[in-house]
């Protein structure tokens, strides 16, 4: 064993310093909005995990918390140093409606009661206004560290290499800073590790308040549910969906109970958009001449395709997440089981008509405690990573790093290698 693998730790630091310097670099324009610094950052870290991959079991839980706080400290700090724009929702969507729950009114929003909840808070502790962006990038740290933390926990013979994979890998830190999904992706992966201790009424618990902030940690309890029925445990199954859809209940009824038809709305919204040029659907339809992004428009916004375009997009979804569902019942063990249940909401996100960037912050960290769980070896973990962290790479280049005249390129990679990350994990745990 070579000298940096007995230290993993230390080479982890040496690219987290590094990726916040390439960090600096770009945020003071010398490399400006080029796709170069996400692609140095993904060679530095990449190698980096690699040379701790040969030394996984010198890995522990204090550094890795270590260096993940200080991996997104750095970024939210250099980022506030130089003034680096703030992301839409985080500047402008987040503050009002925070504020308006402060003021008593509920607000009209696309968002769940939960995440409302959230963003009052970060206006309560902020002042509101632009200290909501402040707010926002420091209340994710601690769900990011329990993220890693969770998968971590699972203590199998591949947890803690993974667990890494979260801590130091740079290219998700955009959204964890200006974006929340690293709330419910907390509520996720804490709530699959509590299943995989056979704790199933806390895991509902958890993955029924992680459903009040976004609607896929209650994916997963539907998952769970299933295989306890599937294997005759009916009274875990009954703890389970009762303690999930309890707390979801509990956070959404006060505010049903107040303003029904705004709660309400909230959950219709989403159904009623078409297809974005983020998403896999346009991908598709863009390929045969079905589907076009209108002139002067952003091309994450709504595209002009045909009629039966939108119900089509729907029906992929809904049939990629009913598969998975129905692969959770398949499942042998546990671990197996709370894997492929981890992943019915990367299914959902892969092919919904209305895909957001952010979204692979819920995906990689599903993605990675479902390695934890099934790689059968390390030449497999190793294998099943590289999709992963691809897909996450051609993510940042359609956004935030938007690439004019090749973007739909780097998005069809970030779908494909998610893909097939997914489609990899699942065969490992058949």
């Amino acid at each position: 064993m070579s000298l940096t693998s007995k230290h993993p730790h230390v080479v982890l630091l040496a690219a987290v310093a590094a990726a916040v310097t390439l960090e600096v670099v770009r945020g003071s324009g010398t490399l400006g909005t080029s796709e170069t610094w996400p692609l140095l950052q993904a060679v530095v870290t990449g190698g980096a995990l690699v040379v701790a991959w040969r030394g996984q079991e010198r890995l522990r839980l204090a550094p890795l918390l270590t260096l993940a706080l200080a991996l997104e400290l750095g970024f939210v700090v250099v980022h506030l140093a130089l003034g680096v724009q703030s992301d839409f929702d985080s500047a402008r969507v987040y503050p009002r409606e925070g504020e308006a729950l402060l003021h008593g009114h509920y607000p009209d929003t696309e968002y769940p009661p939960g995440a409302v909840l959230l963003f009052a808070f970060e206006a309560l502790v902020s002042g509101g206004g632009s200290g909501v962006r402040v707010a926002n990038a420091f209340t994710m740290i601690p769900f990011e560290l329990a993220v890693v933390a969770a998968v971590f926990a699972l203590r199998t013979r591949r947890s803690a290499w993974f667990a890494a994979v979260l801590a130091v890998w740079p290219l998700n830190a955009f959204y964890w800073e200006f974006k929340y999904d690293a709330a419910p992706t907390a509520a996720l992966v804490v709530g699959l590790v509590l299943a995989y201790r056979n704790r199933w009424s806390a895991a509902g618990v958890v993955l029924g308040l992680g459903a009040a902030l976004k609607w896929t940690p209650g994916l997963a309890a539907i998952g769970l549910g299933l295989w306890l029925l599937s294997r005759r445990r009916a009274r875990d199954a009954a703890l389970h969906v009762a303690a999930a859809a309890g707390a979801f209940l509990l956070v959404n009824l006060p505010f049903l109970a107040t303003s029904p038809r705004l709660v309400l709305h909230t959950y219709h919204v989403q159904e009623s958009r078409g297809i974005t040029g983020e998403s896999f659907a346009y991908l598709v339809l863009r390929l045969i001449g079905k589907a076009a992004i209108p002139p002067n428009s952003a091309f994450y916004g709504p595209v002009v395709t045909l009629s039966w375009a939108t119900t089509a997009a729907g029906a992929l979804q809904i049939v990629a997440t009913l598969v998975v569902l129905a692969l959770v019942l398949r499942a042998r063990t546990p671990a197996a089981a709370v894997a492929v249940a981890g992943l019915v909401p990367v299914a959902f996100l892969l092919t919904t008509r209305t895909f957001s960037p952010q979204y692979f912050v819920t995906m990689l960290a599903a993605w990675c405690l479902a390695g934890a769980l099934v790689a059968s070896g390390r030449g497999r973990q190793l294998l099943l990573a590289l999709p992963m962290l691809g897909a996450t790479l051609g993510n940042v280049l359609v956004y935030p790093v938007v690439t004019p005249t090749y973007w739909w390129v780097c998005s069809w990679a970030a779908f494909v290698l998610g893909a097939a990350a997914t489609a990899a994990l699942l065969a490992e745990a058949a």
